[in-house]
């Protein structure tokens, strides 16, 4: 196959049903196959406890990846939690429950995260034999996730 009909065979359907836009401003370039695929559920579990702690009228976002580029689709909150997502929201404003979360950023999230970065990147990849660098490699995917989750949830810390 000639990188012509490579190309033109290309396809750029939306990831699904649903209003899909082109995040063009975070991903103006394709990502990666590890991104595309590590990011999606994540994010989503995170962003979803940020609107949430918020009182969002957002459930979520999703994202997909068709070709490298980056979709994104806003789920609203079902129906049934709109008066208990509007009282969180008061609840949140009146005891500007933002600096609570800023302070437990600063004084738990923050440090825990350093320290869990710190303890990653004390590891010589290079010292460790195929069985154990399998292990190391699938500890860090997994850190990596449990970040994205944690930064998008924190956005409500920050």
């Amino acid at each position: 196959m000639s990188q012509a009909e490579t190309t033109t065979d290309l396809r750029f359907d939306a990831p699904g049903p649903g209003c899909w836009k082109l995040d063009a401003v975070h991903f103006p370039r394709p990502v990666t196959r590890y991104w595309a695929e590590t990011h999606p559920a994540p994010f989503r579990r995170g962003f979803a406890d940020f609107t949430r702690f918020y009182g969002m009228l957002i459930d979520t976002l999703d994202t997909a990846y068709p070709n490298g580029f980056s979709y994104t689709m806003m789920r609203p909150a079902a129906p049934e939690d709109i008066p208990a997502r509007l009282q969180r929201a008061e609840e949140v404003f009146e005891g500007k429950l933002w600096r609570e979360q800023l302070r437990e950023w600063d004084e738990t999230v923050k440090p825990a995260s350093v320290a869990a970065h710190r303890a990653i990147q004390s590891v010589d990849p290079d010292a460790l034999d195929d069985e154990d660098l399998g292990d190391y490699l699938a500890r860090c995917h997994e850190h990596h996730a449990a970040m994205i989750t944690s930064t998008c949830a924190s956005l409500r810390r920050r």
